[in-house]
C-alpha cells in the first residue's frame, strides 16, 4: 500500500448478471464464519509505516462482527491505543492464527490483510511487522525471510478445515496472489497503463460471461480448497490510501473504504445492503467486489486529482469453487 492524498461510469448493474450465474445457491443465514483480521501500519521503522491499515484492519472487524462472522484474531501492529490488537502481526503470528481458525469442516473462513505488498521477478509477497528490520544502526532492511508468498499464505489456509476459504488483500502488488489461469476479472497487471479514458466495462462483462467456467474449472482442478482471493490492486499495481488533503478524507485504503461500503445499509432502503445487486439480502464476495470495482473507477480513477502520478487502480478477483456470502445485514 500507498499513500496519496487524492480521491475521486459504474458498472454495478452487471453485478446482477454475476450474481446470477453461479453454480451454487446462496444461503441467506450463514453460520459457522471465521476471520483473521491483520492490519500492519507501524513496523519496526517509522521509515515503512503506512497511515490506514490499523483503521481498516479494526474497520473489518467491527462490520465483519456486525455481520454474523467470529473474528478470532485481531493481529494489529498501530500506536493508536484506541484500537484493540490481539497482537503483533509477526510472520509466526499470522502463520499460527490461520491453524487456529477453524476446527469446522463446513464453516467459511476469510483472512484479512492489509499493509505492504512487494514483489520481485519471481513472487508477489505480503511483509508482516517482522518482514522489516532495524539494525544496530538505526537503519531499515528487509527481512525477505518473513515475507509471505501465495503458495505459502495459501497452504496454511487449505490446511483448515473449512468448506470456504477467502482472501481480502489491502497491499501493493496484492493481485499477485490471483492466479491468472482462474481470474474472473480480465484487468492488466498494471491498470493505469491503459490510459486514463480507458473504459473496462468491456473487460468486467468478458469476465462475468466466463465466471461459470471458471468455478468448474476450480472444483475440477483444486477441489473444495481453493482460496477465493480478492485483491485491491494488480500484480504490478499500487494500492493507496487517502489522508483528506483534498477534503475527501477516507481514512481506509481506497479499496478497504468501499469494500466496507457495500457492507453499509442502502441509502434508499435500510433493510438492503449497498453492494447487494439483486437484493436477496445478502452480498457475496462477488457482489462485493464488483460494487468496490465500480466504486474505485466513479470516485477515484475517474476524478483529475492524481492524473499526473498514474494512481489508477482496479481491485482482481479469482479462485473459489462457488459465491460465498461476505455481508448478510442484521
Amino acid at each position: 500500500m500507498k499513500h496519496s492524498s487524492c480521491i475521486a461510469a459504474a458498472v454495478f448493474a452487471l453485478a446482477a448478471l454475476l450474481a446470477s450465474c453461479q453454480l451454487a445457491s446462496i444461503p441467506t443465514t450463514p453460520a459457522n464464519r471465521y476471520a483473521l483480521v491483520i492490519g500492519v501500519q507501524d513496523y519496526p521503522t517509522d521509515y515503512k509505516d503506512l497511515q490506514f491499515p490499523d483503521d481498516d484492519a479494526r474497520d473489518m472487524a467491527d462490520l465483519l462482527s456486525t455481520q454474523g462472522w467470529t473474528v478470532t484474531k485481531r493481529l494489529i501492529s498501530t500506536n493508536d491505543l484506541s484500537i484493540a490488537t490481539d497482537g503483533s502481526p509477526t510472520y509466526a503470528a499470522i502463520e499460527s492464527a490461520v491453524a487456529s481458525l477453524s476446527a469446522d469442516p463446513n464453516a467459511t473462513i476469510l483472512v484479512y490483510f492489509s499493509g505492504h505488498g512487494a514483489t520481485d521477478s519471481d513472487y508477489t509477497y505480503i511483509v508482516p511487522y517482522d518482514g522489516i528490520v532495524v539494525d544496530p544502526g538505526s537503519n531499515y532492511g528487509s527481512n525477505i525471510a518473513k515475507w509471505i508468498t501465495p503458495a505459502t499464505l495459501t497452504l496454511w489456509m487449505t490446511a483448515v478445515p473449512a468448506k470456504n476459504r477467502l482472501l481480502i488483500l489491502d497491499s501493493c502488488d496484492s493481485g499477485g496472489f490471483v492466479t491468472s489461469d482462474v481470474a474472473v476479472d480480465t484487468a492488466p497487471a498494471d491498470y493505469s497503463q491503459m490510459g486514463n479514458t480507458t473504459s473496462d466495462t468491456g473487460l468486467i462483462a468478458a469476465a462475468l460471461s466466463k465466471l461459470n467456467t471458471m468455478l468448474a474449472a476450480n472444483v475440477t482442478n483444486f477441489g473444495s480448497k481453493e482460496v477465493q482471493v480478492l485483491s485491491a490492486s494488480g500484480s504490478e499495481e499500487s494500492s493507496y490510501d487517502d489522508d483528506g488533503t483534498l477534503g475527501f478524507s477516507l481514512d481506509n485504503g481506497v479499496f478497504t473504504y468501499f469494500l466496507l461500503q457495500a457492507g453499509e445499509p442502502s441509502s434508499s432502503n435500510s433493510l438492503l445492503l449497498k453492494g447487494d445487486a439483486n437484493k436477496d439480502g445478502v452480498v457475496t464476495i462477488d457482489e462485493a467486489y464488483v460494487y468496490a470495482k465500480a466504486q474505485i473507477k466513479l470516485n477515484w480513477n475517474s476524478t483529475n486529482y492524481h492524473k499526473w502520478a498514474d494512481m489508477d487502480l482496479l481491485p482482481h478477483i479469482s479462485g473459489g469453487t462457488r459465491d460465498v456470502v461476505l455481508y448478510a445485514g442484521s
